[in-house]
């Protein structure tokens, strides 16, 4: 119970503290719009747990990129 509270604990730390700055060069060439979406999928994608940042932050990039241009018709 400890070692997964304590997992629990670290995971909510990493999302809570996700920003732009942490994945800049990934980031810095999307829409403002694009980036702050693909920054809220991955922190959805890191509460449910079971993968890394950085296979959480590409997927979330292709995911917001798909919803921006679904939005754009």
């Amino acid at each position: 119970m400890i070692k997964f509270y304590s997992k629990f604990i670290s995971t909510i730390r990493i999302v809570m503290n996700w920003t732009f700055e942490n994945f800049k060069p990934k980031l810095e060439n999307l829409t403002p719009e694009v980036r702050e979406k693909a920054l809220d999928i991955a922190r959805e994608m890191m509460e449910k747990g079971g993968i890394s940042e950085e296979k959480a932050i590409k997927e979330a990039i292709i995911r917001a990129e798909e919803w921006f241009y679904d939005c754009e018709g």
